[in-house]
């Protein structure tokens, strides 16, 4: 009841504040029949005290959960959604910074795997350096990867503010296609890897033309890396269901590997065996792809090669 009472005491003055009003007024205009005033305060007054008493037992659970807490069935319905209710939020909550701790752990880990990683070009060009003779294929060989490492990172990082950073526009798939073939050109001379474009049967894609390149980027890259030299990287489009299928003939991915090769960190077999992988590429073309309603699948057999697809919305 005091709980209750605590409460609903700033109604309680103001109801009170309001009959003194009233009183005042009514004493002023000259009506002193003291007997009818009386009485219309006591009614006044019962009316106030039965809406306050039916309030207070429709609420006594609350209440009574405010002051000692909720014990099974001696709780009233609103106690115990009030507390289903907390219990929800603080849920929630706890979920909300889970993920922020997670988030937060996997860029720590990313930035150590990439300062790891970004140690063997920035020492094999130190040794360069002091070496009388330096040879530009090697030279461009070391800084073709800090380019891509560095790459990775910032664009890992502007995945953050992504809203902020996007450009919806038409394009042609098979143009960004050739075009982002281009940008690798000395990685494919370098692996001794032809690019070949099957039929050229281009479409029109609406989509944002960086954030597409930077995932044909790790495509291509990953298709280089894992390939034997002499082999081919097949592009082809299929405008009937706007797709295309990336084709390599390289190591393959085992099917243990598979269905993890999109998660941070993963880098399987072929990666524990080359030593350079990061385990983010994949995980970098899986949250790009959500981001641009891609629908993306891949089937690999080991010594066989691996086929990935993209399946792009109707513009």
């Amino acid at each position: 009841m005091k709980e209750y009472l605590k409460v609903q005491l700033p109604a309680i003055a103001l109801f009170g504040m309001s009959i003194a009003l009233i009183l005042l007024l009514v004493w002023l205009d000259g009506y002193r029949n003291g007997f009818v005033i009386g009485y219309g305060l006591l009614l006044v007054g019962l009316l106030a005290i039965g809406v306050f008493t039916i309030d207070y037992l429709a609420n006594r659970s609350f209440y009574h959960y405010l002051k000692t807490g909720l014990s099974g069935r001696s709780a009233g319905y609103l106690a115990r959604r009030v507390k289903k209710l907390l219990d929800d939020d603080h849920h929630h909550v706890q979920e909300q910074l889970a993920a922020i701790d997670a988030h937060h752990q996997t860029h720590i880990k990313f930035m150590n795997i990439w300062v790891h990683q970004m140690k063997t070009p920035v020492s094999v060009l130190e040794l360069m350096a002091e070496s009388s003779q330096i040879d530009p294929y090697d030279l461009l060989a070391e800084t073709d990867r800090l380019k891509s490492g560095l790459a990775t990172a910032l664009n890992f990082v502007r995945l953050e503010d992504f809203e902020e950073d996007f450009l919806i526009e038409s394009t042609s798939l098979l143009a960004l296609i050739k075009q982002s073939i281009g940008e690798q050109k000395r990685n494919f001379i370098r692996h001794e890897i032809y690019p070949k474009i099957k039929d050229e049967a281009d479409f029109w894609i609406t989509t944002d033309k960086k954030w597409l390149q930077i995932l044909l980027f790790q495509l291509i890259s990953n298709a280089i890396k894992y390939s034997n030299p002499k082999a081919t990287v097949t592009f082809a489009l299929d405008d009937a269901n706007r797709s295309l299928t990336i084709t390599d003939t390289g190591c393959g991915i085992s099917a243990a590997d598979l269905p993890r090769v999109f998660r941070p960190f993963y880098t399987g077999d072929n990666g524990r065996q080359r030593g350079e992988a990061t385990g983010m590429g994949l995980y970098l073309v899986s949250l790009i792809s959500q981001k641009l309603s891609i629908t993306v699948t891949i089937a690999s057999e080991v010594g066989q090669g691996t086929v990935l697809q993209l399946k792009f919305p109707e513009s």
